[in-house]
């Protein structure tokens, strides 16, 4: 370095100012890149599940599927007829119905994970133990359903009635399970 020029007029300062503006910009564009593929990698794995009532000639079904990219880990799971929490799906048609048909089927979802396009039956009965205006006793039942991405991010999808619109809604969690509840 010469002693006529002071040290920022050196052409090494120059060169070690423009490495060091360049470093930093590598560091953003790596960060924000970052930030993208983080956005992108969740969007992959999109769980989106769907309540669906279906009358057949042979029996009428409630079917749980996720109809989303990525699995979906079911957390709770809550049911309720003409507004009031019940334990299982033998409770809630026995609720409904006056008595528990004679046969049904019913499948726990609770705490399990469903992958992308999966359906699963979750109850079923016979078209000969349903009383006259099915649809009628349907529209009581209320179903609340969280569950969670890959990625730890929740929703819940809510029915008030079965047969009406339901609605997702974006949460921090899923509550447990309540210990006396099975669905």
């Amino acid at each position: 370095m010469s002693d006529s020029r002071p040290w920022f007029r050196e052409p090494e300062t120059f060169i070690a100012l423009a490495a060091l503006v360049v470093s930093l910009s590598a560091v953003a564009v790596g960060i924000y890149e970052a930030s993208l593929q983080r956005t992108h990698d969740r969007a992959e794995v999109w769980p989106h599940v769907e309540l669906a009532t279906y009358t057949t000639p042979k029996s009428a079904t409630l079917t749980l599927e996720n109809t989303g990219i990525g699995p979906a880990v079911v957390g709770s799971i809550v049911v309720s007829v003409d507004g009031t929490a019940r334990r299982n799906w033998p409770d809630a048609l026995e609720a409904l119905f006056g008595a528990l048909p004679k046969t049904y089927s019913v499948t726990t979802m609770g705490d399990r994970a469903m992958r992308p396009g999966e359906k699963t039956v979750i109850v079923e009965v016979p078209a000969d133990q349903l009383p006259p205006g099915f649809w009628q006793y349907i529209g009581r039942v209320g179903v609340s359903i969280c569950y969670a991405s890959v990625f730890g991010e929740h929703w819940t999808m809510s029915v008030p009635k079965l047969g009406g619109k339901p609605t997702w809604t974006p949460n921090s969690g899923c509550p447990p399970q309540r210990d006396s509840t099975d669905f």
